[in-house]
């Protein structure tokens, strides 16, 4: 479900990487995105963010991952 927006997910290719994000926290701070689960296809509903829009330290994760 999607609820509250808690989850975005990253284009990378042909599939998509599911990060949760902290609302508490700074939206630009690396500490506030925690990859949750990788290569999944998006719901519908979903917000997709494009890789250069997260923060350096987040981008080098979900590259190591990929």
């Amino acid at each position: 479900m999607l609820k509250h927006k808690k989850y975005i997910y990253v284009a990378t290719g042909k599939y998509f990487i599911k990060v949760r994000v902290l609302k508490n926290r700074d939206e630009n701070s690396p500490d506030s995105y925690i990859i949750v689960s990788k290569n999944i296809k998006k719901p519908r509903n979903a917000l997709v963010k494009k890789l250069e829009d997260l923060p350096i330290e987040v981008r080098d994760k979900i590259s190591k991952l990929a």
